[in-house]
């Protein structure tokens, strides 16, 4: 496992916020190579939040569907 996937374990391990799993998701959609599972994961995510996470309060369902989406990305970082 490389050095950055065991970094962003970490990190994933430590998000309370959907703000939080947002910029999570940005982040490794800059860093992570284009076609991985990881890019793959943190895009959908990202495109889960990205009309949300700015605003104060959500449907729940697209609060779950994030949610979801999170809880995979963290599965591939710690497979």
């Amino acid at each position: 496992m490389s050095r950055q996937k065991r970094d962003w374990q970490e990190i994933a391990a430590e998000i309370a916020s959907y703000r939080q799993m947002y910029n999570f998701a940005c982040q490794i959609v800059e860093n992570a190579p284009v076609g991985t599972g990881e890019n793959e994961a943190a895009t959908r995510l990202m495109e889960s939040l990205e009309d949300i996470v700015h605003l104060p309060i959500a449907e729940a369902k697209r609060l779950a569907r994030a949610r979801r989406r999170f809880e995979k990305l963290k599965a591939l970082l710690a497979a």
